[in-house]
């Protein structure tokens, strides 16, 4: 059977997701098996998802996918690299997946791996990316501006966010070793972060906002309808739209408390743990926080993400790497995989939350910190009623019959 892995945040699932599903099995087969890590409760721009993790698996189980699982917590807060490499090895220590099919603005898979080799830290170009870093541009800026001085058409190439995340797929799989197949498939749709969707494809930005709006009829069009129902039912019980202001003031009476010896765990320690520092005393807001810190070396991605990982205390020593599989959804064919799995997953696998505790006692703490971030993301939920802790161990994966 070819199973093929997908990486995903579905934040949330939309025609654009549809379509790379329907894309893949049209270059694999109509029988081929999709599975996808998915971002978990928090997502990679450094901020808290739209709607529940298992609400938004079910949605891509509904549409197409077969097996949604858990990326690690400490990659989906991580840069393009740890993200990338996080997931990826996620899927690799599945042991049975063929091939890894992702979405990039330029689906020439030979020029993407002539970027990726350019964009290693050694090489001829090592010394450019030292001084583009050195003259303060942000690392993906950097990368982008060496890559281009050896190779001007490889480095146009990561001017675009999809691009920089398939060449950070190529990265891993190498750096894994892995036999997993890659397969670039020309994204469609909207551009990343665009207020207006393209072709009837939106992206997901554009999603949430008219969430945010309560838009929901401007939604439908853009949706499969299975996956429109999932999110109306998630509105309709005030799930939905988790938003991060509902946890503003609990977010900032955490993040005065920390010293900038503190916060440089969270963020690196290259000088952004001091901005975050004033930026926090002198800001009421967590947004106006993240405006006052940013700037041209610390994008604002990369300070969301650190203040968010102050908030969960995950510090950057705790690496993006796969340490177990937690099942977040599955369909028929979903289960076919899980039986596979049995004999070729490297990692121990999750089905039922509360078979956690008799995990090893080295990933107990690991296990615990994705509780803690899960209980503090109930926080934000627009029903009070359903911000008590606990529901870790309350909820099973959705398995479509």
């Amino acid at each position: 059977m070819t199973i093929c892995g997908i990486v995903a945040e579905y934040n949330p699932f939309h025609a654009g997701h549809a379509h790379h599903l329907a894309e893949t099995r049209r270059a694999l087969g109509a029988d081929t098996a999709i599975v996808c890590a998915m971002s978990g409760n928090y997502v990679q721009r450094g901020d808290l998802a739209v709607m529940e993790k298992y609400r938004r698996a079910e949605a891509a189980v509904r549409c197409g996918a077969d097996l949604v699982l858990e990326t690690p917590l400490s990659a989906c807060l991580w840069s393009a690299e740890g993200f990338a490499y996080g997931a990826v090895s996620l899927l690799d220590a599945l042991g049975c997946v063929t091939h890894l099919s992702f979405g990039a603005e330029h689906a020439d898979l030979a020029l993407l791996r002539r970027a990726t080799d350019l964009s290693r830290t050694e090489g001829d170009h090592a010394d450019a990316l030292k001084q583009a870093l050195a003259a303060g541009l942000p690392y993906a800026a950097a990368v982008q501006q060496a890559v281009a001085s050896t190779d001007p058409e490889a480095g146009a190439l990561l001017a675009s966010p999809n691009n920089t995340l398939a060449v950070e797929y190529l990265c891993a799989l190498d750096a894994l070793q892995s036999p997993i197949q890659p397969l670039a498939i020309l994204r469609a749709g909207g551009a990343h972060d665009s207020d207006l969707p393209a072709d009837g494809l939106p992206s997901a930005s554009y999603l949430r906002k008219l969430v945010m709006q309560g838009d929901l009829s401007a939604c439908r069009p853009l949706m499969p309808e299975a996956s429109f129902a999932v999110l109306r039912q998630a509105i309709d019980n005030r799930e939905a739209p988790v938003t991060r202001q509902t946890v503003d003031q609990a977010m900032l009476a955490h993040l005065r408390r920390l010293s900038p010896a503190d916060l440089a765990r969270y963020c690196g320690g290259d000088g952004l743990e001091n901005r975050l520092w004033t930026a926090i005393r002198d800001n009421t807001t967590f947004s106006a926080v993240c405006t006052a810190a940013q700037t041209r070396r610390y994008p604002l991605a990369r300070v969301r993400r650190a203040l968010m990982r102050a908030w969960l205390d995950l510090p950057l020593e705790i690496p993006p790497t796969a340490n177990y599989v937690r099942v977040l959804a599955v369909g028929a064919r979903g289960r076919e995989i899980l039986r596979t799995m049995k004999d070729t997953c490297t990692l121990p696998v999750i089905v039922k939350p509360v078979t956690e505790r008799a995990l090893p006692s080295e990933i107990q703490p690991l296990l615990a910190s994705d509780a803690l971030a899960d209980d503090l993301y109930a926080l934000a939920y627009p029903a009070p009623v359903l911000h008590v802790g606990g529901g870790r161990y309350r909820k099973t994966p959705f398995c479509l019959e």
